[in-house]
Formats: C-alpha cells, sequence, structure tokens
C-alpha cells in the first residue's frame, strides 16, 4: 500500500529561528524524498511591528526588509531541496501582524504582503489563512492549523473544539491528548508539535517555558488514516532512520 510522505513543523520565527536546528531539519530533508512539507505558521516573526512592542523602540530591533529576505531565502531552499514536492505555508498570527500594522498604517497597504514579498506564487507554495479566517489544512483523516488555544490543556481543548484529529504549533510545545469517542479506530488526538526558534527570546527575560524543538512525519495512507512520528530535538541534534542529523 502506497502512502504519501509528509513533513510537518511549525514557529520559526525568521529571524529567530534557530539555525542550528533547521539546519539540522534541513539535512534530514535533503535525505528523502517528500510528498510534501507543511509549515504551521509563524514562519516570519514580525517583531518589529507588533503591538506589544510600540513605545518600546529599542525591542523593535528586526527591519522589516531583512525579515521578508531571509523568509524569501528559506523558501527558496527549501523548494530546491524538495522539488516539486508540495509546501503548504499556514498563516499564524506573527504573519497577521502584517495585516494589523497595515489597519494602522494605511499608507503601506500592499507594502507587506506576505506572499509577494516571499515570492510565493513563483515558488509554488501554497499559502493558507489559517490564523485570519480559520482555514484548516486537512490530508487523510487529519487536520492541521496554525493553533487557536493556550490553555494549560490546550492539547484537549483543540481535539474537543475541532471534534477530528488535529495538529498544530503555535504553543512552541509538543502535547498530545486524546478525546474519548466510541469504537474502533475512532480515537481522535489533539497534539501541538513544537518549534524551530531560539529558546532564549528576550521578551522572555529568562522565565522557565514548555517550548520544545521537535518535527513531525506523517505517513497517509490511501484510506486517510496515517502513522506519525514526532521528533524531538535536543543540543540542535536528533536520531532519525538509524542516523543522527546535527545542525
Amino acid at each position: 500500500m502506497k502512502a504519501q510522505k509528509w513533513l510537518v513543523c511549525g514557529d520559526l520565527h525568521f529571524p529567530n529561528v534557530d539555525v542550528k536546528s533547521l539546519e539540522a531539519v534541513m539535512h534530514y530533508i535533503s535525505d528523502h524524498k517528500w510528498d510534501g512539507i507543511l509549515l504551521l505558521g509563524d514562519v516570519l516573526d514580525f517583531d518589529a511591528i507588533s503591538k506589544y512592542n510600540q513605545g518600546a523602540p529599542r525591542r523593535r530591533n528586526q527591519l522589516i526588509k531583512g525579515v521578508f529576505a531571509e523568509g524569501k531565502a528559506f523558501f527558496t531552499r527549501l523548494r530546491k531541496t524538495v522539488g516539486n514536492a508540495r509546501i503548504v505555508y499556514l498563516e499564524g498570527n506573527h504573519e497577521f501582524r502584517t495585516e494589523n500594522y497595515e489597519d494602522v498604517n494605511p499608507e503601506l497597504s500592499g507594502f507587506l504582503d506576505i506572499e509577494e514579498n516571499l515570492s510565493l506564487s513563483d515558488l509554488k507554495v501554497e499559502y493558507i489563512k489559517s490564523w485570519s479566517r480559520g482555514k484548516l489544512f486537512k490530508l487523510g483523516n487529519a487536520y492541521f492549523t496554525h493553533g487557536k488555544f493556550t490553555n494549560i490543556y490546550h492539547a484537549k481543548k483543540m481535539a474537543t473544539a475541532y471534534g477530528a484529529c488535529i495538529y498544530y504549533g503555535h504553543t512552541h510545545d509538543v502535547m498530545e491528548i486524546p478525546a474519548e469517542m466510541w469504537g474502533d479506530d475512532k480515537t481522535i488526538v489533539g497534539k501541538s508539535l513544537g518549534c524551530l526558534c531560539e529558546y532564549q527570546q528576550k521578551y522572555l527575560k529568562g522565565a522557565p517555558t514548555k517550548w520544545q524543538q521537535a518535527f513531525a512525519v506523517f505517513h497517509f495512507f490511501t484510506d486517510g488514516f496515517y502513522s506519525e512520528i514526532t521528533t524531538r530535538i535536543f543540543k540542535h541534534r536528533f536520531l532519525a532512520e538509524g542516523k543522527i542529523y546535527q545542525g
């Protein structure tokens, strides 16, 4: 039985991506053939236009042009690495910062457009409005979104709220909780899939977090069922399929 193979990861937060951990994942991607790569949102950070940094100019240290340049370079490299595989990019709340900023500064309307600045059409990257319009991406019996809830048991909340197996980013941690269902092979789960950004973000001020660098690989069978493996990354390295990948 043939199965589609997808790699799923989220929350890179360029330019605050963990370069070494991302490099390890890119090496892994280049070693395998993929049907698709799915990015769960917050690929770009846009700290400079965050409402949380208004009135705090010293924290607004990201040049928007530079953020777009890093993002475009990443997608260009990813396309070259995976060839004709599908690349799907879900909008996160950090990408949505550009629309909020244009609402307040209408003279900039269009200048912060994600799809145009990243040349997503040219790179054949599918961009889905996950955060602003609640759109989900479906593969087999699984649904994907950027994320919605941040409570202590957000995975349980996601499974019960959507009533389906749903995978997401946003929370930067790895958590899986099933919802009770009657009948064989009907279990549904909510699961967050970690992040690939740096742990020591300035706004955290050294506070402890639940963050976990990770990514997931899904194999989707023709009947919609699937297998899923989440790989955690420690010290910029992980073991996958008998090989150590080190950033």
